[in-house]
């Protein structure tokens, strides 16, 4: 956010003496930064903090747009001084930041962690963040916490506005263009995109530029008052009263769940604009906004603001949670101690002429050119996985990932011999047909099928039944006579005297979802189908599936506590299942023949889900149990007596 940098302590040019510094601008800047930095550690005090970017936007507007139109009144103006000045206002910052989290990837995260990061360092460097974030996720999506220069996306914006807006001012004076009336225009024109944006395609209306020139050009269009023009005592206290009360209602009524920008943007930009044309004999502005805390607040609010989020974001990434209130808490601390030090000794060194302007811009810009190159080497080495950091030693051996999984299907189980029920399973391409049985020559008499979910049990199975040929037949499908992928191997299941018991599981959070046509018919359809074959039937319970991957409970990862890594809580299991458990009770309530086997208990306690039981992990992915977690959990049915031989 290149609003908190104070354009206004412009040693160079001359011209820029003639534009007063402003306390309470800086307070302004305070207000902002603190919002933010709240809203990204502690959320619920104050949902509507991140309404505090649209305040730097304002302030950007305004301070910039002034110094250039006065410039351009007094034929000063040089677009290679301005650029100029931008790097020398941004990049010092901006580059420690952007080094510091590479420097810190490396020791902490792993491979396509680190490849991400790069990834995002790089659009940094190149102010291209809110374009690179667009592509990916919204703002306020979950995801978005794991990534450390998600709050680039703002100066994206500025330094894109910034590429283009001295060269239309530059127009408008040279056509002897009004350019008040010429500013207007742009705000009109871009807040109309806006609304349309935020009702068709609300994240390209969050990060887009031409949905935000609006924000920024509204201090332009301030910046235009005459020289000469202060509002009366008593307008000024009522422009900065109601500026305040406008930004306050935002903080308190605009959440996450809102469409923002939209019209709700109105409210901290017409806040943020009030308080800036009372000027700072405003009363709000006299008393807080100028107070001597807010004002250093203010002078740090670039470093701070950079700080912040990647302070917040590691442990997230770290810890595959949301990190505790004491860390939270420590790293705002730490976020205002090196946002002073970055001030102190790297801004204020830079800006005012320790070593020459010349000198500055190349050294900056070959500093933040190392910095591109740097992350592009680590992105084009997907993360550079062989590092220390990438691949410290694992917890639990445990294979991860599909393939190792069918590795071990294909070599250690045989497939189906039935060919007809083999050929109507789901074909791999790398694997082949997904029908497998424990023992090569003898008929299954037990089967489990559904999806996926059914076949990650058959290790499990086949080790507890080790005198049954136990079977396992895949299709993707809902176990549903309504799926014609289902309705021919049903019937060859059905008719197969051999085929004792018959396990039924599937993904029940994908399969039984709102939005699907009768699934309770359907399963009890099938369900009623099975049972009078006269075979037992079971209908299993699915296993919790988490919001992060094995592998960051897998390594024993640097920095990490390693208390939270491999949970969740029992709360969100339980609204996972929310739906899916009423459509399988009430089908169940129709078959009181089939058994149901309940899992949660088997993964759960009473507050917590974990991925891992008895020093070994059990997942491969987010949503399937690996070789050993099969095993494990298909022992604990049979020790707890839900299933006997």
């Amino acid at each position: 956010m290149t609003s908190l940098i104070s354009e206004q302590h412009l040693k160079t040019p001359a011209i820029h003496k003639n534009i007063a510094y402003r306390r309470d601008i800086d307070g302004l800047r305070a207000i902002a930064v603190i919002a933010v930095v709240l809203y990204h550690a502690f959320p619920s005090l104050i949902q509507g903090g991140f309404i505090g970017v649209d305040i730097f936007f304002v302030i950007s507007g305004f301070l910039i747009s002034s110094i250039l139109l006065r410039e351009l009144q007094s034929g000063t103006f040089s677009i290679a001084k301005f650029y100029a000045r931008r790097i020398i206002r941004i990049f010092p910052a901006l580059i420690v930041v952007l080094a510091a989290c590479l420097a810190f990837g490396w020791f902490a995260l792993l491979g396509e962690e680190y490849r991400s990061l790069a990834k995002h360092t790089l659009a940094g460097a190149g102010f291209v963040s809110n374009l690179v974030f667009w592509s990916e996720t919204s703002y306020f999506d979950v995801a978005s916490e794991a990534k450390p220069l998600l709050h680039l996306w703002s100066l994206g914006v500025e330094e894109q506005f910034y590429l283009l807006w001295p060269l239309l001012l530059l127009l408008f004076t040279r056509a002897r263009t009004h350019v008040p009336v010429a500013i207007c225009a742009t705000i009109v024109l871009s807040f109309a995109l806006n609304l349309f944006q935020a009702t068709h395609n609300p994240t390209a209306d969050f990060y887009s530029p031409l949905t935000r020139v609006w924000e920024l050009s509204a201090g332009a269009l301030l910046a235009c008052k005459p020289n000469h023009w202060k509002p009366s005592s008593r307008l000024a206290n009522a422009l900065s009263i109601l500026g305040a009360a406008l930004i306050i209602a935002g903080f308190v009524t605009i959440t996450s769940n809102h469409v923002f920008p939209g019209v709700l943007a109105l409210v901290p930009v017409t806040g943020a604009t009030l308080l800036i044309a009372a000027g700072p004999q405003g009363v709000i502005n006299r008393l807080i906004l100028s107070n001597r805390m807010m004002v250093g607040i203010g002078l740090i609010s670039f470093p701070l603001y950079l700080w912040h989020w990647p302070l917040l974001s590691f442990p997230r990434i770290i810890e595959s949670a949301t990190a505790s209130a004491s860390i939270r808490i420590a790293a705002v601390l730490l976020a205002l101690t090196l946002s002073w030090l970055t001030y102190k000794f790297i801004e204020t060194p830079i800006r005012t002429g320790a070593i020459s302007r010349t000198k500055s811009v190349r050294l900056l810009w070959c500093s933040m050119l190392a910095i591109a190159v740097a992350a592009t080497f680590v992105f084009s080495k997907d993360g550079l996985p062989e590092r220390t950091g990438a691949n410290p030693i694992a917890k639990y051996p445990n294979d991860l990932g599909r393939d190792p999984y069918l590795t071990y299907i294909s070599k250690h189980l045989s497939r189906c011999s039935d060919i007809e029920l083999r050929e109507l399973s789901s074909l791999d391409t790398s694997y082949g047909y997904r029908c497998y049985q424990s023992k090569p020559d003898t008929p299954i008499k037990i089967l489990l099928i559904g999806d996926s979910h059914a076949e990650h049990w058959l290790p499990g199975f086949a080790a507890q039944f080790s005198d049954t040929n136990v079977g396992s037949f895949i299709q993707p499908q809902l176990p549903s006579l309504a799926s014609p992928a289902f309705t021919a191997p049903l019937q060859r299941v059905a008719r197969d005297s051999n085929i004792d018991s018959i396990f039924i599981s599937a993904m029940w959070i994908d399969k039984i979802a709102p939005g699907l046509i009768e699934p309770e018919k359907q399963l009890d359809q099938t369900l009623k189908m099975l049972v009078n074959t006269g075979k037992h039937i079971y209908v299993m319970d699915d296993i919790p599936a988490f919001p992060f991957d094995p592998e960051k409970c897998k390594y024993g990862r640097r920095f990490s506590s390693g208390t939270s890594t491999c949970e969740m809580s029992v709360s969100d299991y339980q609204n996972q299942k929310k739906y899916y458990s009423t459509i399988l009770s009430s089908a169940l309530k129709e078959n009181p023949e089939v058994k149901f086997l309940h899992i949660d208990d088997l993964l759960c306690d009473t507050q917590l889900c974990k991925m891992t039981a008895d020093g070994k992990l059990l997942y491969r992915d987010t949503n399937h149990l690996n070789i050993e977690g099969s095993k494990y959990l298909a022992e604990k049915l049979f020790s707890l007596g839900r299933l006997s031989r």
